[in-house]
């Protein structure tokens, strides 16, 4: 007679759903919990554009970023972005606080001037910073879903022998979710 209570019990917990199934809210992760890894298509907005060819304030970007954490598992230190689009390339950016990222690196850009084109005009440092705004859970603990970044170039060093005009650029990015897993 007892058993065939136990029995009946559980079936009666078993056929109860759960909180999530009754509609209850499930608390997504926290940003801050999140690792910042995948595919993400972006769309951008000039911020500043001075004696910069080809860019002006307001003008929209289209980009596609990848993000590869340089760890195992979890919230990693260090992740790798790959951007497409624009400049490309590859860059490390390092966690320095929770859900935020940043990294530097530089680049060459084409001078004309003087009735000459150098290939390698002038050296263009920049920043770009990541804060992982939202969060879901993935298949591997928990994984940025919404994300801004922000790119800022404040000087462009001149290597030509022409009297150069200094320029600087700027842009933020609001990512979009995941296209891939």
């Amino acid at each position: 007679m007892m058993a065939r209570r136990l029995v009946l019990l559980a079936a009666l917990v078993l056929a109860v759903p759960g909180p999530s199934a009754l509609g209850a809210a499930v608390r997504p992760p926290a940003p801050e919990t999140a690792s910042l890894e995948g595919y993400f298509l972006l769309t951008g907005r000039v911020t500043s554009a001075v004696n910069v060819v080809g860019e002006r304030v307001g003008q929209i970007l289209r980009r596609s970023w990848a993000f590869i954490p340089l760890c195992s598992s979890g919230v990693c230190p260090e992740v790798e972005l790959i951007r497409r689009g624009g400049r490309g390339g590859t860059l490390t950016l390092v966690r320095k606080a929770p859900a935020l990222y940043t990294g530097t690196g530089s680049f060459s850009a084409a001078v004309s001037c003087a009735g000459r084109r150098f290939p390698r005009g002038q050296t263009v440092g920049f920043s770009i910073t990541v804060r992982i705004l939202a969060a879901a859970l993935g298949p591997t603990g928990p994984v940025a879903t919404s994300i801004r970044a922000t790119y800022t170039n404040p000087v462009r060093i001149n290597h030509t022998p022409c009297v150069a005009i200094p320029g600087r650029e700027g842009a933020t990015y609001r990512l979009q979710p995941p296209t891939l897993p």
